[in-house]
């Protein structure tokens, strides 16, 4: 990953993912891969969970949001973290009570 604020965002937050038992990894975009997918793709506590991290200002684009509701359509969990307390906020709720997690 670079050192743009993104990536090393990405990066932390992933790290605090994996600390709380996560299995996380980078989706890198190309000319292959679907577009609009959430930076970071993982399970957690046997939940598909997805995380379009953005730095405060950082706007989610049409097709990612078309990406997102399709993943909460086929039962994902989506956030968008512009934190990484944000995104352990989120996985607190995400353990504690699935109603609460809109994403």
């Amino acid at each position: 990953m670079g050192t743009q604020p993104e990536s090393k965002l990405s990066r932390q937050i992933m790290e605090m993912l994996r600390a709380r038992g996560a299995f996380v990894f980078k989706i890198h975009g190309g000319e292959t891969m679907m577009n609009g997918l959430p930076d970071i793709c993982g399970v957690y506590q046997g939940k598909s969970i997805w995380l379009e991290v953005k730095t405060p200002g950082g706007r989610v684009s049409k097709i990612q949001e078309y990406r997102h509701q399709a993943i909460r359509d086929a039962g994902g969990y989506v956030v968008v973290p512009r934190s990484v307390k944000e995104a352990s906020d989120w996985l607190l709720g995400l353990s504690n009570d699935d109603d609460n997690v809109t994403g």
